[in-house]
């Protein structure tokens, strides 16, 4: 019998994450003996409960909200997308004993929207929201270099704040972003929208772009039961493909896994239809 691995999410809140019954799952279906839990943190005791969990023989460790920029000055080592992104969400224990951080967000939202025939390369997109959520995203969609991308931001100021973090650490597409207030000022017909910002869970409506391209699809990185604020509003404007972010979340937890476990990454398809089914 395989020795069991102790890993975690830490956050707060954190008693609604999925994590646990994600990697469960993949776990189940590697034939793999994993203790995932998950752990209730708070600013000024993060350091501390992350170190616990390690000198107590935990393999690695997820973080989420709001703890990932925190994470990525916890650690020894960042990988070259952690740093790109300035947070961290998937923390693994070295065998020369370093705290690597790494950022695997970006990476499960480009595998979900090849997955869904949501296409980055060459096409018009927009980005609401410049805060944590859009800084893990960015560099993998600029990567796949999109005609345009229009970076939304009540907050000018931070949004070009965060462009010009990218360009500082050396990612010359940065130079793609283009910063806007509004969505309104858009002028030309956008292909993908993407909601990086909390709008879905406060019911907030967000100001679209005036001109949409008929194959136009949207994304919502937030998950829920039902079709969220984000996707109704898409809906309603005639948006055919509309996705909420539940499948980001389970390719980016593929990802971490396969960076504690080794192996081959876990299959996501059965853990996504059994996540439907159980919502």
């Amino acid at each position: 019998m395989k020795p069991l691995t102790q890993l975690g999410v830490f956050g707060n809140p954190i008693e609604h994450s999925l994590s646990p019954r994600i990697h469960s799952l993949f776990a189940q279906a590697q034939q793999e003996h994993v203790n995932y839990q998950r752990y209730l943190a708070t600013s000024g005791r993060f350091s501390r409960s992350v170190a616990q969990f390690f000198c107590h023989g935990g393999r690695g460790a997820n973080v989420t909200l709001p703890f990932k920029q925190d994470a990525a000055r916890l650690v020894t080592q960042l990988t070259e997308r952690a740093q790109l992104a300035g947070a961290v969400n998937t923390l693994i224990s070295s065998k020369s004993g370093q705290l690597v951080g790494d950022n695997t967000d970006g990476e499960g939202l480009a595998i979900d929207l090849e997955n869904k025939g949501f296409k980055v390369s060459g096409r018009s997109l927009t980005i609401f929201g410049a805060g944590g959520s859009a800084r893990g995203i960015l560099p993998l969609l600029l990567a796949q270099q999109p005609k345009h991308l229009y970076l939304i931001n009540r907050t000018v100021e931070k949004a070009e704040a965060l462009k010009s973090e990218l360009k500082a650490l050396g990612l010359a597409e940065a130079n793609l972003v283009q910063v806007l207030s509004s969505a309104s000022a858009i002028e030309e017909p956008v292909e993908l929208l993407i909601n990086a910002t909390s709008s879905s869970l406060t019911g907030q409506c967000l100001t679209l772009p005036p001109i949409l391209a008929d194959d136009a699809c949207g994304y919502d990185l937030m998950y829920a039961a039902k079709p969220t604020v984000f996707m109704h509003q898409l809906t309603q404007v005639g948006c055919k493909k509309v996705s909420d972010g539940l499948g980001m979340l389970v390719e980016q937890a593929a990802s971490s896994y396969q960076l504690w476990m080794g192996g081959e990454r876990p299959d996501t398809t059965s853990v996504m239809s059994e996540l439907r089914k159980s919502s």
